[in-house]
């Protein structure tokens, strides 16, 4: 059989950092998507509620110093847990979100971006994200 397309012989397996820092990523667009009044549908609920749950499990046992942190690697541990938890919180829509609990949110992701993110701005990407 043949193969059309680019042959890459730099692929590899992708690590349990990496993993998480895709989820952790996932998460955070999926967060600001639902508080910026994107369309929720129950697949959307499923994926971002199966996601916060697989953050809160990876960010239980992981070492973190592949991040290289300026600030405890237990402070941002608890603060991606408290933010799985949140993100479980909001979307499920069990949780009235007043001005400060949303900016409370916004204040997490924003510091955990610029810990595991630095250099990097996570964009919502609109034209997926209006379709439920």
């Amino acid at each position: 059989m043949k193969r059309f397309g680019s042959v890459n012989e730099k692929i590899r397996e992708m690590n349990e950092d990496e993993i998480f820092l895709m989820y952790l990523h996932l998460l955070i667009v999926m967060i600001k998507a639902s508080l910026k009044g994107y369309p929720t549908g129950e697949p959307r609920k499923t994926a971002a509620l199966n996601t916060a749950n697989t953050v809160h499990k990876l960010i239980s046992n992981m070492d973190l110093s592949f991040l290289g942190l300026k600030t405890s690697s237990h402070l941002f541990r608890e603060r991606v847990k408290l933010l799985s938890v949140m993100a479980s919180a909001i979307i499920s829509e069990d949780y009235p979100l007043g001005i400060h609990r949303r900016e409370a949110v916004m204040d997490n992701i924003e510091i955990i971006t610029e810990y595991a993110f630095p250099n990097k701005n996570l964009e919502l990407f609109h034209e997926v994200l209006k379709v439920a």
